[in-house]
């Protein structure tokens, strides 16, 4: 697959802060994540509104099938449901009777299941950034029950996806650069971490956020390398575009995809005012808020 650069990529969007997730509609308006405890709606005029008291640093987002943005506020610990007009509630704090304190991304499947990666134990998140700590886990709230805890020892888990055939959930795992899959069981139990892709990322860096599109690539952002990248079906890792000098993309952390048959990717990152976009070869797999 050919490379893009970055004269292929545009913005949407302005007057963000660290709009870490991203989540298009299908009205080609988006939510975004911002680091102001909020979170924007930017209109497809790329007029951004802002709406929530969320506290914290919100994080990784998605979209319920009700329109509200779900929020992994890795800044208090909180999963928070979002209203378009701006109240909240939460949704999370802890699992299993342990204190969430990190959580990073969300990810709701078609059966309802809302999938939450817990970055660290440690409250001090730039500490566990350093030697790899496999204190993460990924949560589950699902069929009504409290949230509880399907996988733990993960070193810094990050971003959150299920595969179109919802056989697989997939993590992030940062400080070991690379992706880490689980079987999902009839009763929601997950089977042993397996390796998905290249065993170690390299030079790329430490893997963020990750999305599937139709083909079954699974596209990755490196911020610490500003590249966006994918695992193909065959497990091997692909390089679709580079800004090192954080030019466009800035850190990216999260990719959604969207725009008409869900073939434009937006990208969310730690240090944009805006969300950069380009077109992919496939559209992405779709997501339960998403119709068309």
């Amino acid at each position: 697959m050919m490379k893009i650069d970055l004269r292929d990529v545009k913005v949407i969007g302005n007057g963000l802060t660290r709009p870490e997730g991203v989540m298009a509609l299908d009205d080609g308006s988006m939510y975004t994540a911002d680091g102001y405890g909020r979170c924007s709606r930017i209109d497809p005029n790329g007029r951004a509104f802002f709406f929530g008291n969320l506290g914290g640093m919100p994080n990784g987002i998605c979209i319920d099938n009700e329109g509200h943005c779900i929020v992994a506020n890795i800044g208090n610990g909180e999963v928070q449901s979002v209203a378009p007009d701006g109240t909240h509630t939460v949704l999370m704090t802890e699992a299993d009777g342990e204190r969430m304190f990190t959580p990073n991304f969300p990810f709701l499947d078609f059966a309802g299941r809302l999938w939450v990666s817990n970055s660290t134990d440690n409250p001090d998140i730039d500490a566990s950034l350093k030697p790899p700590i496999p204190d993460g886990c990924l949560t589950l709230i699902a069929d009504g029950q409290p949230p509880r805890i399907v996988a733990d020892g993960i070193c810094f888990a990050n971003g959150v996806a299920l595969d179109a055939d919802e056989k697989f959930v997939y993590v992030a795992e940062t400080m070991r650069r690379r992706i880490l899959r689980y079987r999902i069981k009839q009763d929601n139990h997950l089977g042993q971490a397996e390796v998905y892709g290249p065993e170690y990322l390299g030079k790329l860096g430490f893997p963020d956020g990750i999305a599937f599109d139709e083909a079954g690539n699974l596209w990755v952002a490196f911020p610490v390398t500003n590249t966006i990248g994918f695992i193909d079906p065959r497990g091997r890792l692909e390089i679709f575009l580079e800004d090192p000098q954080g030019i466009l993309i800035n850190r990216p952390t999260n990719i959604c995809f969207g725009g008409k048959n869900r073939r434009t990717a937006f990208i969310g990152s730690l240090g944009g005012t805006n969300v950069p976009y380009f077109e992919v070869p496939y559209p992405g797999m779709r997501l339960p808020h998403q119709k068309e």
